[in-house]
């Protein structure tokens, strides 16, 4: 995780997510909605406005429960353990290869807490585009397509935590 969204405040979280989803609501309101750029682009920065601080919070949330999963690190240290809890070799250090077992854990008990929402949640939206697409526009595919490939990435993810959990725990190379 970067050092920087550990020690940066909720407000800057925001302004950063603002200015990440700024650009999709600005083309999702001129392509969707067949608006024009004049009408679009406050519209698109209106709403980043009023999603942003709800994303802020959110991200915040989960950066401060991956820094309590791990305990206190050195930067460096978490860089490490973070990246060890999602991919690469497991760790010969047994604290490293500790700690990032608690922080894989700790995101295997958030996504089986949320699975059934986010699963339902992407269904639903990915049914509503294709919906909106076959009946107003056909820019709404895009929007049926990130829907369902992040409904494949909730159903992958899960079980390469989980593998993920078992090679940390057994300590192979």
């Amino acid at each position: 995780m970067n050092a920087w969204m550990i020690r940066a405040p909720r407000w800057q979280l925001a302004v950063l997510m603002g200015l990440l989803i700024t650009p999709f609501f600005v083309l999702l309101f001129r392509f969707g909605r067949d608006a024009t750029w004049t009408a679009a682009v406050p519209t698109g920065v209106l709403t980043a406005a009023i999603c942003a601080p709800v994303l802020g919070f959110m991200v915040a949330r989960q950066v401060r429960d991956s820094v309590a999963a791990g305990g206190p690190l050195t930067d460096v240290d978490r860089a490490a353990a973070e990246r060890a809890a999602r991919r690469g070799p497991v760790p010969e250090d047994e604290a490293l290869r500790l700690t990032a077992l608690r922080i894989a854990e700790d995101r295997v008990a958030q996504l089986d807490t949320a699975r059934v929402r986010a699963r339902l949640s992407g269904a639903a939206l990915l049914l509503l585009s294709v919906v909106l697409a076959v009946l107003s526009s056909p820019w709404w595919w895009t929007a049926a397509v990130f829907w369902a490939a992040l409904l494949v990435v909730s159903l992958v993810a899960p079980g390469r935590l989980h593998r993920r959990v078992d090679l940390l725990r057994s300590g192979a190379r």
